[in-house]
């Protein structure tokens, strides 16, 4: 059976599955593609976790520049973000996003990561779906953008 994603919109996909095809959107479409590989590391008897697969997708906004970092980072629910720094447990991450989210922000971030408690798998797979899905709004949007080192304009 072949399988097929062709992209209509900034935020909107279609997968084409045999004779059947139904439209997706981005944050659907990471997905699947998690879901992919869940079933590819099963099949050849390795393990995988859904939940690291999304703090990966997460650590999409690390990729950013800072001012792009700094836009999500304002439209975005703390507690979220708190989450996020407690999965990846990344020092460079934790720094550049409380360097990004402004001073008192930052303070408050700082001091409830060190006394809050680790969210359970669908408190962080929420957090991080608000999270990705607004970075994928404000890149459709044309707000942010991803640069690559290869990325060139012409």
């Amino acid at each position: 059976m072949k399988v097929g994603i062709k992209k209509l919109h900034e935020n909107e996909w279609q997968i084409h599955i045999g004779c059947a095809s139904v439209k997706i959107d981005r944050f659907t479409l990471a997905l699947l593609q998690i879901t992919l590989e869940h079933l590819a590391a099963l099949e050849s008897g390795q393990q995988h976790s859904t939940l690291q697969s999304y703090v990966k997708l997460g650590l999409k906004l690390n990729e950013l520049d800072d001012l792009s970092l700094q836009k999500i980072l304002g439209e975005v629910d703390s507690k979220a973000l708190l989450d996020l720094l407690l999965l990846a447990n990344r020092p460079d991450f934790t720094e550049r996003a409380l360097k990004n989210v402004g001073g008192i922000m930052s303070k408050q971030l700082q001091a409830d990561l060190q006394l809050a408690k680790m969210p359970n798998a669908e408190e962080a797979k929420a957090a991080i779906k608000h999270l990705v899905e607004k970075m994928f709004e404000l890149e459709a949007a044309g707000k942010i953008e991803f640069v690559r080192g290869d990325t060139q304009y012409i």
